[in-house]
């Protein structure tokens, strides 16, 4: 966790929703404490990041309140932080492009030093869809891999149910799986899938996020938040994946990140027909640009292992 007198300031920073991760590392070295970061117009921080910003959303006269805030929910949720150059920031996320300025989580991060792979697809899933994720899930758990989704209604749900149905080797009988969410790790979203986080912590798995503790959930953050949850993971399984589905997003940056991706064979067909055109391009255009399509748990496991 980043030095106690430090982690207002960090946490101060974080809140600086107009700056890209790798722009408030820069201000972070160049200043050195929340008073001080108080006291910047736009302007100055323009000057020290050397990118000139016309946002709006700039509100220095709010940030004590909501530093103090973020503070109040960590204590009160057991929430903790890194920064990445912390040694429990994880290594894979380390190495992509833009990683996170701050990570926050609840749980066992730990799980994520582990042999990780994302399971993803869309909110609208299939019978099939789903019994895929699940069974997929559920194999990779009890062959030591943490299972990385996002908790949506769906794929994701589908992929953490899998996981912590597991049977391992472990105390607990459990398997780990990381959620990571698009807002503060304390407001489960959805809501619906509450006591799901609660079975996934209790198994030594983590909810993390590189949003602040108070942060609501926002459009705009769920194809960032896309990038963590490749980020975090040495592949990307798309388990169904509709023309326009997020899950896609996350594909591509698997690929920008250099990580392996494979298409389950539900993307290709649905049960009783086979899917229109025009549904089926987005998929064959990484397929046809080498992304295998894979049935089960051992080809993930193969290419892990390998």
């Amino acid at each position: 966790m980043p030095c106690m007198n430090n982690l207002p300031l960090a946490l101060g920073i974080s809140h600086i929703v107009f700056l890209k991760p790798g722009e408030k590392r820069i201000l972070s070295r160049n200043i050195s404490s929340l008073k001080e970061l108080e006291q910047l117009t736009v302007s100055d921080i323009s000057k020290i990041i050397k990118r000139e910003i016309k946002s709006r959303l700039w509100f220095p006269e709010k940030l004590e309140k909501q530093v103090e805030y973020a503070l109040k929910i960590m204590q009160a949720y057991n929430i903790k932080t890194c920064l990445q150059e912390d040694d429990d920031y994880p290594a894979l996320l380390k190495e992509i492009f833009d990683p996170p300025f701050m990570i926050f989580w609840r749980g066992n991060i730990g799980c994520l030093a582990e042999k990780t792979a994302a399971i993803v697809g869309t909110r609208r899933a299939t019978a099939q869809g789903l019994k895929a994720a699940f069974e997929i899930s559920k194999s990779l758990a009890e062959n030591g891999v943490t299972v990385v989704s996002g908790l949506a209604h769906g794929i994701d749900g589908a992929a953490h149910k899998g996981a912590v149905s597991a049977k391992t080797g472990k105390l607990d009988g459990g398997a780990s799986t990381c959620a990571v969410l698009a807002c503060g790790v304390e407001n489960i979203y959805p809501a619906g899938h509450r006591r799901l986080s609660r079975v996934m912590l209790e198994k030594g798995g983590c909810i993390l996020s590189e949003y602040p503790p108070g942060a609501a959930p926002q459009k705009w953050c769920f194809p960032a938040r896309n990038r963590i949850i490749s980020g975090l993971s040495s592949i990307t399984a798309v388990i169904e994946a509709p023309r326009g589905s997020g899950a896609l997003i996350t594909a591509d940056f698997a690929i920008e990140q250099g990580r392996e991706l494979v298409f389950h064979e539900c993307c290709t067909k649905q049960p009783g027909q086979e899917l229109t055109q025009t549904k089926k391009m987005d998929i064959n255009q990484y397929i046809n640009d080498g992304a295998p399509v894979i049935s089960s748990a051992d080809e993930i496991l193969a290419v892990i292992q390998h």
